[in-house]
């Protein structure tokens, strides 16, 4: 699809260089017009028959004003190898080292997605079977410890098994893990993807946090596809003592998408909910998250959304969409102090969800996206965003109008080292 179509199909020894600038314009009423930079560069070679090298860098303006970025800056640009990894595939098995994004399931995906991160995966096709696997290092975190400061490594590892039942019918079964601890190494029993981490955790009397859960996607019809998710960090089975009174921790996502519902016009249906205390744990290092932003594809924990999106197309590289989300916002955050209330009184604990004062936000948005040639990518938008309890503060409300204007460049020229 437009330029991008220079970074496919490399044919053995070929290698391609790329270039990318752009501008994010954002403006809103109540807030000052921003306008973010970015600039980036790499390139892509294949020296082998199955062997493939990528790697980019880039420089940030957005990357740098973000509260949770800790690195350098250099004129007000945040800058960063994001991607480097070499790829070595074949019919029936894939394996990725170095640093590279993982999808996991769904497209957007509440198990992993969108954070490039430093280790290693592959993937093998065993007939209706796809068996995978994911090792990765996280940012470390520093505790106080008596009068000094202790370093904690922290680590991800995950495998999953997904069963092709039928070109429609595909079901897959994920857990993964984030662990880690003062001087601590990566446990060689999360090298294994044929062991059962949350049994091996146990037996090691080790307490890292651990996650199971089960996504599909079925396309009963040619023109459209069923998806969800499900992911469990803790489920209370037991109920014998105050403690199996925590309530219930996980995030469900599912959804229906409809190709040519009328004459070249996409829809989407989609909703999200993720309970409080989701993806958190009493140990900060065990938190799912990575610099500060969770690992998959979710706003945090405490919260749900409903959201809807119709995309007209008018060619490959030309689109309107049309969006609509209702949000509500509880108060929980994932890299809240642990808590457990259920323990302070005698009998059954509940909670509403979401927890608090609920900011509730009503968006609704249309803009258009494409190709302008082969080297300008923009996506323009607007419309308004309605939030009542504004910052959870009860009774606090406004309604926004905003634009945003997405730019960019793209360039890409092979080299032959031969």
């Amino acid at each position: 699809l437009g330029p991008l179509s220079y970074l496919r199909g490399l044919a053995t020894g070929e290698t391609r260089f790329y270039s990318q600038a752009g501008t994010d314009l954002r403006a809103s009423t109540y807030q000052h017009s921003r306008s973010f930079e970015l600039l980036r560069g790499g390139g892509v070679g294949r020296p082998l028959e199955h062997l493939y090298v990528y790697g980019s860098a880039v420089l940030d303006e957005a990357r740098a004003k973000d509260p949770n970025y800790t690195g350098k800056k250099w004129r007000g640009l945040a800058g960063d190898v994001d991607y480097a990894f070499a790829r070595y595939r074949t019919p029936r098995f894939e394996l990725l080292v170095g640093r590279f994004a993982s999808f996991w399931g769904l497209r957007r995906s509440l198990v992993l997605e969108g954070q490039n991160l430093d280790g290693l995966g592959y993937r093998f096709d065993w007939g209706k079977l796809t068996i995978s696997y994911r090792l990765a290092r996280l940012d470390g975190t520093a505790t106080t410890v008596g009068n000094g400061t202790e370093f904690e490594n922290r680590y991800f590892a995950g495998h999953r098994f997904d069963f092709h039942f039928s070109p429609q019918v595909r079901v897959g079964l994920f857990e993964t893990v984030v662990f880690g601890g003062a001087g601590r190494q990566i446990s060689l029993y999360y090298l294994n993807p044929l062991i059962f981490f949350h049994g091996s955790q146990l037996n090691e009397g080790i307490n890292d946090n651990t996650f199971v859960g089960f996504d599909f996607t079925v396309k009963p019809k040619r023109n459209m596809q069923l998806y969800g998710q499900l992911l469990v960090d803790d489920f209370q089975i037991d109920n014998r003592t105050q403690a199996d009174q925590e309530p219930n921790e996980y995030a469900v996502r599912g959804g229906a998408f409809l190709v040519d519902l009328l004459p070249r016009l996409d829809f989407r249906v989609e909703y999200t909910r993720v309970t409080n205390r989701t993806f958190n744990q009493n140990l900060p290092r065990n938190r799912y998250l990575f610099k500060g932003a969770p690992l998959s594809d979710v706003r945090g924990n405490d919260y749900d959304e409903l959201s809807f999106e119709f995309t007209r197309w008018f060619h490959s590289t030309l689109a309107l969409v049309a969006d609509f989300s209702y949000w509500r916002q509880g108060e929980g955050r994932i890299s809240d102090p642990w808590t457990q209330p259920w323990l302070d009184i005698q009998g059954p604990y509940h909670e509403p969800f979401p927890t608090g004062v609920v900011q509730k936000t009503v968006t609704a948005a249309m803009g258009a996206k494409g190709f302008a040639g082969r080297h300008v990518f923009f996506d323009f938008s607007a419309g308004f965003e309605s939030v009542r309890n504004l910052g959870h503060v009860n009774g606090l409300a406004r309604t926004r109008p905003f634009v945003r204007a997405v730019v960019s460049t793209l360039f890409a020229v092979p080299v032959s080292f031969e």
